[in-house]
């Protein structure tokens, strides 16, 4: 690629052979993962290609990144798997002396969603809360590793043969505390709230980034509002299915709003939003931890650990449910992936 996308730009790839003829009777096949920037591709590809899933849902692809071996690690996974590709570019990393050769940038940094299927309206979802500002110089992050843009989330609907389903992938800022967070989230729901008459089955996979837990509570960055010792004990994927995914929309109360939000501070626009239409996890928010980071693992004990990773699903029947890279040789991240039929459809 000679010009690199800027931050909030699409780029849309169709680099199938031929379309997909699969049975409607088959399960759907939608898997998350957040790469790590594609440190260890030809791996990630390989995994990718024994699990043969119909929808990819991925969060940090690089594309001419120095740390990276200077790879479009997006199209290099849609090329070779011949997957339909859409690509949201949400960083121009910046090339500096002042970065480690781990993250040295040079390109820019994204999230995507590759299918079998075919893809139509990709969209941006912009967040109205931003607790990094990265055009900011003097952050001390940004000083670390100095970059232009801010996070967004990427829609698009996937035409599967079971019926269209409007899929999110998204990933949430991990440089602040669980609210600012579910902020963000909130924009993701009222997106899929305002959509679900034309789509009414929906699929937000991401890395929410719910990492407060153990000695993240002690960062500065990880974890930095009020919910750092109010929550202690929990880790914040417990958190967020008690008070966002347990606080459901209710056809007797049409105005409800999220009264812990509320109560924690939040905008009453984010309370009303941060109402679940529907969204289901199958996978449990205290065992099923998608991150393990071996250099804060001492003497048996495992201090920075957590369900970082969802599938959220609205409207679907869920058949089978998967973990890998246990291992973590591929990525700092597991792999979820789950088997499930759109609600309603007979086999």
């Amino acid at each position: 690629m000679n010009k690199l996308p800027r931050p909030a730009e699409i780029i849309h790839t169709d680099c199938r052979s031929q379309k997909s003829t699969l049975d409607p009777s088959r399960p759907i096949k939608m898997l998350q993962w957040n790469i790590e920037r594609g440190y260890k591709l030809d791996a990630i590809i390989e995994e990718l290609r024994s699990l043969d899933a119909d929808v990819l849902a991925l969060q940090e692809l690089d594309i001419g990144c120095e740390r990276s071996n200077n790879e479009d690690t997006g199209m290099r996974i849609a090329e070779a798997l011949g997957l339909n590709y859409v690509f949201l570019c949400e960083f121009e990393e910046l090339y500096s002396p002042l970065r480690d050769a781990s993250s040295q940038g040079g390109g820019v940094h994204g999230n995507a969603i590759l299918s079998k299927f075919d893809i139509s309206e990709p969209s941006v979802i912009e967040h109205n809360a931003h607790p990094i500002d990265w055009e900011n110089p003097k952050h001390p992050l940004a000083v670390k590793e100095p970059r232009h843009g801010r996070r967004l989330t990427l829609a698009a609907t996937l035409h599967t043969p079971q019926g269209p389903v409007l899929l999110y992938t998204a990933h949430l800022e991990c440089f602040c505390g669980m609210l600012s967070r579910m902020q963000q989230f909130s924009d993701i729901l009222s997106h899929a709230r305002q959509h679900a008459a034309r789509v009414p089955h929906q699929a937000i996979l991401g890395d929410l980034n719910t990492l407060a837990n153990g000695v993240a509570r002690l960062s500065p960055y990880y974890c930095n509002d009020q919910m750092r010792w109010w929550t202690l004990g929990w880790f914040e994927a417990e958190v967020w299915d008690q008070v966002v995914l347990r606080c459901r929309e209710d056809a007797n109360h049409p105005k409800k709003i999220n009264t812990w939000a509320a109560a924690a501070g939040l905008p009453e626009q984010v309370c009303q939003n941060l109402v679940n239409p529907g969204f289901e996890d199958p996978f449990d928010v205290r065992k099923d931890v998608t991150i393990d980071l071996p250099k804060y693992r001492f003497l048996g004990f495992h201090l920075m650990t957590g369900k970082l990773d969802w599938v959220l699903l609205r409207r679907f029947e869920v058949l089978k449910k998967l973990m890998g890279n246990d291992k973590y040789d591929k990525s700092d991240h597991k792999w979820l992936l789950v088997e499930a039929n759109l609600e309603g459809i007979k086999n």
